[in-house]
């Protein structure tokens, strides 16, 4: 008889956990929005495609988004470079790699002296010469990028072929170069 009093007891008692439990789950559920709720945290900035995000005077994000076509032996400047320096962001189409169902290109790219990377997808055939296939819906496996990252700059680029047709001897790259400064800690001490 003990143990079925203890037994009893025991489930009283979880019983009375459980409602506790969920009374207080209940009311921080419906508390109104003013009552001692954390404040909320500002909105992060969220970038979309725009040639130029508005931000503070101490800050500046440059954004361009090209579709550029290019000939097989063309090159073209994606930004302009002084006369004298070498040149900062250049692509050359060498040629256009013939498959029964891959879609591919030969290109260079000269990007200020600086090493690219590539997804797996993509062949590196010598520093910064790719043989790039048209992008498929990963587009991170099949596509050339670069990115680095200073405390107060950050630079990005993203490449990826569209289209190669070699009747034309004409290939179509989609280009994404980003560039953004924020104020350093030495900027806004004024």
């Amino acid at each position: 008889m003990a143990y079925v009093l203890q037994q009893l007891w025991l489930a009283v008692g979880l019983m009375a956990a459980f409602i506790a439990l969920g009374a207080v789950y209940w009311r921080r559920q419906h508390l109104p929005a003013t009552a001692t709720r954390a404040p909320a945290r500002p909105g992060r900035i969220v970038y979309r495609d725009s040639p130029t995000v508005r931000v503070a005077d101490s800050q500046r994000v440059d954004r361009t988004r090209k579709v550029i076509s290019l000939r097989v032996g063309a090159s073209l400047d994606v930004l302009p470079s002084a006369a004298a320096l070498p040149p900062r962001f250049r692509i050359t189409c060498k040629s256009i790699v013939d498959g029964s169902d891959l879609e591919a290109a030969h290109i260079v790219v000269e990007f200020s002296g600086a090493q690219l990377s590539c997804g797996p997808l993509v062949h590196e055939t010598a520093f910064n010469e790719f043989v790039i296939p048209r992008a498929s819906r990963d587009e991170h496996r099949s596509s050339v990028f670069y990115y680095y990252e200073r405390g107060d700059s950050l630079e990005f680029m993203r490449m990826k072929l569209k289209s190669a047709d070699l009747a034309k001897g004409l290939v179509e790259l989609d280009i994404m170069h980003m560039h953004g400064h924020w104020p350093s800690q030495y900027d806004t001490a004024g």
